[in-house]
């Protein structure tokens, strides 16, 4: 099955006025780029796709997370206390591995993932929507070098190896890091439109990976090249 292939249908279109609200997940161990390439991409002042950033953590106090590149972010919330959100996004980072072990917190990312309208992976973050069991019959991808972790943890899932992001539903699943950049950049162009899209990667001088089946790392990696 191919990456363009979307079996439950198209990405959905926004159904009210007003600004969409984007809850990013952020916790100790997530990887910066798969964070901040694509809140870079939501965020460009060329977008003119009215959306909220709100960062969000698990649980606890509402203290900064510290990326694998000891870059610290600062959360406005945790799961147990956030406003609904339209767009719930899931990164990577070596801290995935630990998350889907806890019960509390896959349960609480189960249902932010359930309620959403748009729901977006990045990297290895696509381990922890599969935890979910949410996913399960649905096309997805994720980072092509650790492409076997994701699958152990998402066995039900149908895993596009050959694939820069891949839509299936309202879900969006990138491949590694830089990826989310491309996978943003469609979101943008599903619910603005092309021109909005294609401007964002203009002015931050991106060349935009638009065919999501044009994977130029999947060849570089034994289990992807098969």
């Amino acid at each position: 099955m191919s990456a363009t292939t979307a079996p439950h249908g198209p990405f959905p279109k926004p159904q009210k006025s007003g600004a969409l609200q984007l809850g990013a997940l952020i916790f100790d161990g997530a990887d910066l780029l798969d964070i901040m390439g694509p809140m870079r991409i939501f965020g460009e002042e060329s977008n003119t796709l009215d959306i909220k950033i709100n960062f969000i953590i698990p649980m606890g106090e509402l203290k900064p997370i510290r990326t694998t590149q000891q870059v610290e972010i600062t959360p406005h919330y945790t799961m147990e206390n956030a406003p609904a959100m339209d767009l719930f996004f899931i990164p990577g980072g070596i801290g995935t591995r630990t998350m889907v072990n806890n019960k509390r917190i896959m349960e609480m990312i189960t249902t932010r993932v359930r309620d959403a309208t748009w729901v977006m992976s990045v990297c290895t973050g696509a381990g922890v929507l599969a935890s979910t069991g949410l996913i399960d019959g649905y096309n997805a991808t994720t980072n092509k070098a650790v492409f076997e972790w994701p699958v152990s943890v998402g066995p039900n899932v149908n895993w596009i190896k050959r694939a820069r992001w891949v839509q299936d539903g309202k879900f969006v699943s990138s491949s590694g890091v830089s990826a989310g950049i491309d996978a943003a950049l469609y979101i943008i162009s599903e619910l603005k439109d092309m021109e909005t899209a294609e401007s964002v990667a203009k002015h931050i001088e991106y060349s935009w990976h638009k065919i999501a089946s044009e994977d130029p790392f999947a060849d570089k990696y034994v289990y992807t090249r098969q």
